[in-house]
């Protein structure tokens, strides 16, 4: 290479390195103007948290005492913002409770201020403190915020250390308690992955991991429900440990079976259910099927856990302009079990704005209290307990709304209208607003879904007819 084209080179990668120290040193304004900009959102939490608690404590006499027995105010907060941002209701509880404690976490939110430190490593730093009194929490800061020897930002991982470090020093007499505070935590729980598994301690077909969790949950309940002091998460683990260790009771091959409503145990059957539109189990379409309460599967193993021996088929029919199911009233205060199963199945999940809790864990509420408003399909909502409380307690309204909808408003003034579920969502193009139905009667143009019955250890679900394939 010749004398100029080396000397070329030379200041074309020197003007490449100014480059990049230049957007670099954007790139660190930026994060502090971040910092920054996080402490000011914090301070608005806490601002809201004080305004809402004042509302509060303004309702009638008596009011105030009641809903926060049933309703933290914190919660009604965290549900507010989580609604109107769209962060995750757990994340908007982390910021609210170091938002809260201005003097307890002092340390990290001046450095959070002043752009130290980022709103990450200022909620790691409360949580890890949690359980340590306030002069322990700023003796933690101060150490993770400490300077390096060379003058540089701290890493990531040299920042966790520190935390986890400070932490052991100023509680190491707390340890014991500690590890008692997180046996009573102790828990199963279940998520479906993206590749159509789940993960349970093991890992297996998703459908196994659905009916391993309800029979569980049911199992817990029914205990809860005859007066065992352990929580629903110990109940949990103990029945799993157990089954997995010694064998299910009452079972000779030591694995867990259920038939129809029961077994000979006297443990509940294991259930599953799987959301199947008619086009997907015909092979027609490939559109993702829902387990309800877990996630999502692919069409394919959809049709594999439909088809499989033991698996129970129930139809559940559909208006197909908005895909909302059909029901019947009663007169009675208390639903029948009929009028339960259809206002679930047209429900959902909670008419609660933004939750997604299944319509078969929620109450079901009287829109308009009984006796004024009948025990009807058009009266009765299904409502996360929660969500419930708010609305009894006069916290939140809630108010019918057109085209069957519920239309909420918080303590902010904010409206949020949620509907009955959809169950063809995601299978029928986009086009114009569905017209209003009142026709408790389904229309000539109805379609069904394959809709989760009931089935037998770990398969499950839906008509009984057989498959049409």
């Amino acid at each position: 290479m010749a004398e100029g084209e080396r000397a070329a080179a030379a200041m074309a990668l020197e003007g490449l390195a100014r480059a990049g120290e230049r957007v670099l040193d954007q790139i660190q304004a930026l994060e502090v103007a971040k910092a920054r900009l996080e402490a000011d959102l914090l301070a608005a939490y806490g601002a809201l948290a004080t305004i809402e608690a004042q509302q509060i404590d303004a309702l009638p006499a008596g009011a105030a005492a009641r809903v926060s027995a049933r309703v933290l105010p914190e919660r009604v907060v965290t549900e507010e913002i989580a609604l109107a941002t769209g962060v995750g209701v757990g994340e908007v509880a982390r910021r609210l409770s170091l938002a809260t404690a201005p003097r307890r976490h002092r340390v990290a939110l001046d450095a959070l201020r002043s752009g130290a430190m980022s709103l990450h490593r200022a909620l790691q730093v409360a949580s890890d403190t949690a359980a340590l009194p306030d002069t322990d929490v700023t003796t933690v800061a101060q150490a993770v915020l400490a300077p390096t020897r060379d003058g540089q930002p701290v890493a990531q991982r040299t920042f966790t250390a520190r935390l986890r470090r400070a932490v052991a020093s100023v509680d190491a007499r707390g340890a014991a308690q500690r590890r008692a505070h997180a046996r009573s935590r102790r828990g199963v729980f279940a998520r479906l992955t993206g590749d159509g598994t789940g993960c349970l301690t093991v890992t297996t077909d998703a459908a196994t991991i659905t009916a391993v969790m309800d029979r569980l949950d049911t199992t817990a309940r029914r205990l809860r429900g005859a007066g065992d002091p352990r929580s629903l998460d110990q109940l949990r683990a103990d029945l799993a440990t157990t089954a997995l260790l010694r064998g299910a009771p009452g079972t000779a091959s030591g694995t867990a079976s259920g038939h129809g409503a029961g077994d000979d145990s006297g443990q509940a059957a294991a259930l599953a259910w799987i959301v199947v539109p008619f086009e997907v189990a015909t092979g027609q379409t490939d559109t993702a099927c829902e387990l309800p309460g877990h996630g999502w599967v692919t069409a394919g193993h959809a049709r594999e856990i439909i088809t499989r021996p033991g698996s129970l088929w129930a139809t559940l029919p559909v208006d197909i302009r908005t895909g909302r199911a059909i029901s019947r009233p009663t007169r009675s205060y208390r639903p029948t079990p009929a009028m339960v199963e259809h206002v679930q199945a047209v429900d959902g999940i909670c008419r609660g704005p933004g939750c997604h809790v299944p319509a078969t864990r929620c109450d079901l509420d009287h829109e308009t209290p009984w006796p004024t408003g009948p025990t009807s399909i058009d009266n009765l909502h299904a409502k996360h307990r929660l969500h419930h409380n708010l609305k009894t307690d006069g916290t939140w309204t809630c108010a019918p709304s057109p085209d069957d909808g519920l239309t909420w408003t918080t303590l902010t003034g904010r409206t949020y209208t949620t509907h009955p579920k959809n169950w063809r969502d995601g299978i029928d193009p986009p086009g114009p607003p569905p017209r209003p139905r009142t026709s408790m009667t389904p229309p000539d143009d109805a379609r069904d879904v394959l809709r989760p019955r009931r089935a037998s250890g770990e398969t499950l679900l839906v008509e009984l007819d057989p498959p049409p394939f």
